[in-house]
């Protein structure tokens, strides 16, 4: 057993996890031996794993005789474990009402990690011209009205440490790449209580965010709206606004209720 970090690490479940990653990053089956060159491991070692694994139903051999793929019961144990099922439930009904009132993609995201960002849910509206879809999606923090969201909620020491390890890109001429300019902005958004974002991730795409908070303030998701910045100018954000802030606020009572 591996003991880094000072707790003891069982290396054959570390190497039965690599090998699930490989089974994964090749959904078109894969043979033992390919198996074994992806993992640089023995092949007899990703023989028995594999068998092992297949025992609980955790991979399986394709009927077509492809190789090896991920099986049902991760499925299954994937739908058991998510964490979001509730928070994504509650918010579907009013994040519905948030797209059809502004005409605008609604978006769900929740802070994962600290800092980090994952966007759960966006429903769009019927437009010839929208946005992405962001669902999944790496979205760099500093360029997301709902990431300016979760970095400001970090306290000084928390967000010099972020910093050091992630210089500011720049993606557009608009993008805030500069410390003081980007603490600015954080400060803002914490006094205002939301964010929005205004060509700095591409050029044509603005954004405004609204946090929800769980019972302790803590934040536990983010409510947007995005869309051309054409639609989505000064004025019309301004106008907006109160309808995120409203639907955040819905959400967060939905949430903490249930």
């Amino acid at each position: 057993m591996s003991t880094s970090a000072g707790t003891p690490r069982t290396k054959s479940l570390t190497r039965a996890i690599d090998l699930l990653h490989a089974v994964a990053s090749r959904p078109g089956g894969s043979s033992a031996s390919e198996l074994a060159r992806v993992t640089r491991l023995p092949r007899s070692t990703v023989a028995r794993t594999l068998r092992t694994l297949a025992d609980s139903g955790l991979v399986e051999e394709a009927a077509d005789e492809a190789g090896w793929i991920l099986g049902y019961e991760l499925v299954l144990l994937a739908r058991a474990a998510d964490p979001y099922q509730r928070l994504v439930e509650a918010a579907r009904p009013a994040l519905s009402r948030l797209r059809d009132a502004t005409s605008e993609s609604a978006l769900l995201a929740v802070p994962r990690g600290r800092p980090g960002m994952e966007i759960l849910l966006q429903l769009d509206p019927r437009r010839h011209v929208g946005v992405a879809n962001w669902v999944g999606a790496d979205v760099p923090l500093h360029a997301s009205s709902a990431g300016k969201l979760v970095l400001s909620e970090l306290d000084e020491r928390e967000l010099e440490a972020w910093l050091d390890t992630n210089p500011l890109a720049s993606f557009t001429g608009k993008t805030i790449s500069d410390v003081c300019a980007l603490r600015k902005e954080l400060a803002r958004i914490r006094r205002q209580g939301w964010a929005e974002l205004v060509d700095e991730l591409e050029e044509g795409l603005a954004s405004i965010a609204a946090a929800v908070r769980s019972p302790r303030g803590a934040l536990a998701a983010i409510i947007g709206i995005s869309g051309p910045t054409f639609r989505l100018g000064k004025a019309q954000r301004r106008e907006l606004l109160p309808a995120v802030q409203e639907t955040a606020a819905e959400i967060e009572h939905a949430f903490n209720r249930t």
